[in-house]
């Protein structure tokens, strides 16, 4: 049957929809699929990223003495199990007596808030401001006392979540004890199996998840212990209370990505100006210069490895990474949109007749010599900093 141009372009357009419809409907069951095994993943992928953060250092263990490779695994897991016992018992009791006295003086704490609220509601009214703080913060001692009695209602529950927190980091380590010792020869006992084609895909991939987890992971440690130690080493002098643990809280926050350093702003104004409000000024001052050190210089130079994409996909990344794994998917969000990243950029390539799928491990190479050409033949212009933000 022969149809009109107009019936044939109805036809296509139904085929589209049909198709767009059927990607959905495939892309929300693998999505379920991911759900259902979320735990064994995140445990697998953690495993991976502690590997990729022990392996240079088990390489040059293993190659500078006469330790074979269960050796030097075994010699980095027991330094690793020395110096965190050494910080924690050195740690550990300071940051316990001073959560303790941040406890105490908790109501201390919540009536100081409470005035503040209070002058800042008159201020409000003065100024005719319609808004009504006081109700607002009224709301927020009842919240917090549901959270605590539920807390204590279910302290079997949170014995129980610390036990499987405990199980899951050993058998996180255990894993990467294994990808320590035989992921390389298993690696290429999986690669010499393939053709040439897919061979040079599965090194691209590999290359790609060392660039962005392994430079990843590593700059997110190295830039949550600077700024944890910078956090120290100006709350302490300033005389803020509590300078242990919020340079603790600082430092892990700023190690999530693109919202770490706003979370890490917080705790530390919050205390200042109910402990300390004559220094407040001085601590938004260094914090904000801390802040600006650590994202516009140290975080480049550190994260450098880390693929770069677009903050859209930034925020798809992180909601998408939080939804299926929580902290550890956001944590893990950015190298995993790294990782697709290169390969949206292979697959562009690819369609394009810019490479063949036999040169697909060159990728990262080749992109590397063109922005280095790139910034050689225009030495005037700034060079880019690559980070997980972008």
């Amino acid at each position: 049957m022969k149809l009109s141009a107009r019936e044939r372009q109805l036809v296509m357009t139904l085929v589209v929809l049909l198709s767009i419809f059927l990607a959905f409907e495939v892309a929300a069951r693998v999505y379920e699929a991911i759900i259902r095994v979320a735990d064994v993943l995140i445990i697998f992928i953690v495993a991976w990223a502690v590997s990729y953060l022990l392996a240079p250092l088990v390489n040059r263990i293993d190659q500078r003495t006469r330790l074979n490779r269960v050796g030097s695994v075994l010699v980095v897991y027991v330094a690793i199990a020395v110096l965190l016992a050494i910080a924690l018992a050195l740690a550990v009791p300071g940051l316990a007596l001073q959560l303790q006295a941040l406890s105490e003086r908790g109501p201390e704490y919540g009536a100081r808030a409470r005035d503040s609220v209070a002058g800042l509601q008159t201020s409000l009214d003065h100024l005719g401001v319609p808004v009504n703080l006081t109700d607002l913060y009224g709301q927020v001692p009842q919240r917090l006392a549901d959270l605590s009695g539920a807390i204590a209602h279910d302290a079997l529950g949170f014995v129980s979540a610390t036990a499987a927190l405990v199980f899951n980091a050993v058998l996180v380590l255990i894993i990467a004890f294994i990808m320590l010792l035989d992921g390389d020869e298993l690696w290429s006992r999986f690669t010499n199996a393939l053709n040439d084609e897919l061979r040079s895909e599965a090194e691209l991939f590999r290359q790609s998840a060392d660039r962005s987890f392994g430079g990843f992971v590593r700059g997110s440690l190295l830039l949550g212990l600077f700024y944890g130690i910078a956090s120290l080493v100006y709350l302490v002098p300033l005389g803020v209370p509590f300078a242990g643990v919020l340079a603790l809280v600082a430092g892990l926050a700023v190690m999530i990505p693109f919202f770490g350093p706003l979370i890490a702003f917080g705790p530390v104004l919050v205390v200042t100006a109910l402990s300390a409000p004559d220094r407040l000024l001085p601590v938004l001052i260094v914090t904000i210069l801390l802040q600006q050190v650590t994202l516009n210089v140290i975080g480049p130079r550190i994260l450098s490895n880390a693929i770069g994409i677009h903050p859209l996909f930034v925020f798809l990344a992180l909601l998408l990474g939080s939804r299926i794994g929580g902290f550890w998917g956001v944590l893990l969000a950015m190298p995993f949109a790294g990782i697709i990243n290169t390969f949206v950029r292979y697959a562009y390539e690819l369609a394009k007749g810019r490479r063949a799928r036999t040169d697909a491990a060159t990728l990262i190479e080749d992109r590397q010599i063109a922005e280095a050409a790139a910034e050689s033949a225009d030495p005037g212009t700034p060079a880019v900093a690559v980070s997980p933000s972008r």
